[in-house]
């Protein structure tokens, strides 16, 4: 036993001087470090997908529009906007801005990223942009690009026409599918977000440095338009296992764990929760079971799966990190009491999918395990590094799937809209219902607020009963902060926002 002992005591130490001698020196005080676990997928604001990827291109680019401290919706490239009396055109005039190359950026670089976004060919998720007029049937080849309601007028004046009015356009245009890209950078050469030697952004951060599942490294951008309101100098984003961040976080070696760039271990959560830097914050998202509904085409066993396992006992004593129980999709106050049923699937077999890490690993362990008890069902768990479990999902190369989702802003829209067409890269369950479709474009032309969602509320129960995806609980975001860290923003669309952020 004592053998054993030593033998984990040096492998932990020798892990944490790993990790410690990837950590850029802190002589600067400006220097905020943290943990993203993994790779991101990519740093091209037309391509991310999972919240790190999203977290990190909001750091190094701004769109017109960006979330401000009060969480309201603030110019931001955007000088100002004009919006047409029938709710339909939109004419932004843009700040005198630069690229982080020091390269005026104009509304045709605007123009270029969100067209280049909706060509047929360009691998990305494109469905949010389907909002603009003639965007869809673009990317369907049945329209030419150039027919899209995206035009630059002249450097600093941007039209946007939309197919119908949208009352969440301007909460849309702080994502980053709606980010532009150096339009110049992006002809010369494609691959210039994987080249800390080609990276161009022009958000309050640029990129310094990126090794490969290792530590990206961002400095100050000294051309952003804002530059005299951020303080830190620099970031590092290490890629460690949640063991050794919480051990290099009590070492001083990071400033934040856990939320929303990782997770804090269940196993510490309870000790944790006594410490002066422990924080709890709300999150507008939701933890369910994506179904393959062409593998799993059966709508019966799929709704009998719903009623399968014990959601209270899942946040309350497996999580335990103040999650609620639900079986909705769009966020609810309240924890919701679901009824389990008994069946018996004995001859039946599944496989449930899942991102490796602690937390999904003791989340599907223990659906494991009621899935045998209340049906009788016999599911294996396969874990897998996230990359591949994204090919996975977009190929339908699965059956059930752990995922979560966490809007980007708050409206039910930005929930509901990604399950909308079967083939838009965030439904990954292959099932589509036109009268779903319908409800959510009818709520695109109801003004009033409360017809809106009672619109949207019907869409959520036709997604609800025909089970593409089975809604386990509310998330919360749990994390560590110094107490030196001062005016960090952590939104409940699970945005970490470092710009006005600094150490005393």
């Amino acid at each position: 036993m004592l053998k054993k002992f030593f033998i984990t005591l040096f492998i932990t130490t020798l892990i944490l001087i790993t990790a410690c001698s990837k950590n850029i020196d802190k002589k600067n005080k400006q220097h905020l470090t943290l943990n993203i676990v993994s790779e991101p997928q990519s740093l091209d604001p037309r391509k991310v997908r999972d919240l790190n990827a999203v977290n990190l291109s909001k750091l190094l680019f701004d769109g017109l529009m960006r979330v401000s401290k009060t969480k309201d919706v603030e110019c931001a490239i955007a000088k100002s906007y004009k919006i047409s009396e029938d709710k339909r055109t939109y004419t932004f005039t843009l700040k005198d801005a630069y690229w982080s190359n020091g390269k005026k950026l104009t509304a045709y670089d605007f123009e270029y990223t969100l067209k280049s976004n909706l060509m047929p060919e360009f691998a990305s998720n494109a469905s949010s942009l389907f909002i603009f007029k003639g965007a869809k049937k673009a990317k369907n080849r049945e329209i030419l690009i150039d027919d899209i309601g995206i035009k630059a007028i002249d450097e600093k004046t941007l039209v946007f026409e939309l197919k119908k009015p949208c009352p969440y356009f301007l909460n849309l245009l702080t994502c980053p599918s709606f980010f532009a890209v150096n339009k110049d950078m992006d002809q010369k050469n494609p691959k210039w977000a994987q080249d800390k030697n080609n990276f161009v952004s022009n958000g309050a951060f640029t990129l310094d440095e990126w090794k490969q599942n290792d530590v990206i490294t961002c400095k100050k951008n000294e051309y952003y338009w804002d530059k005299d309101k951020v303080k830190l100098q620099k970031l590092s984003f290490l890629m460690l296992t949640n063991d050794v961040e919480l051990n290099m976080f009590e070492l001083n070696q990071l400033d934040i764990a856990g939320s929303p760039y990782s997770s804090i271990t269940v196993d510490s959560l309870n000790e944790l929760k006594k410490d002066k830097n422990y924080h709890v914050s709300p999150y507008f998202g939701t933890s369910f079971l994506r179904v393959n509904s062409k593998k799993i085409s059966d709508l019966n066993f799929r709704k009998d799966l719903i009623n399968a396992f014990d959601r209270k006992k899942i946040t309350e004593h497996v999580l335990q990190g103040g999650q609620l129980a639900t079986s909705k999709l769009i966020p609810v106050k309240k924890e919701m009491d679901v009824p389990i049923f008994k069946k018996d699937y004995r001859a039946k077999k599944i496989t449930l999918t899942y991102v490796s890490n602690d937390r999904s690993h003791i989340l599907a362990q223990a659906l494991q395990r009621d899935f045998k008890e209340n049906l009788n069902l016999n599911v294996s768990l396969k874990a897998m590094e996230r990359k591949t479990y994204y090919e996975k999902l977009k190929s339908l190369d699965y059956e059930l799937a752990l995922y979560s989702w966490i809007a980007d802003f708050s409206d039910p829209i930005d929930f509901l809209n990604v399950f909308k067409y079967k083939d838009s890269s965030t439904n990954n369950t292959g099932w589509e219902n036109e009268s779903f479709i319908k409800l959510l474009e009818d709520s695109e032309n109801v003004l009033d607020d409360k017809e809106r969602k009672k619109l949207l509320k019907q869409a959520e129960e036709i997604l609800l009963s025909e089970a593409p995806i089975i809604p386990i609980y509310h998330l919360t975001q749990n994390f560590l902060k110094k107490e030196t860290l001062k005016d960090i923003n952590l939104y409940p669309s699970g945005f970490l926002d470092l710009k006005y952020a600094y150490f005393e």
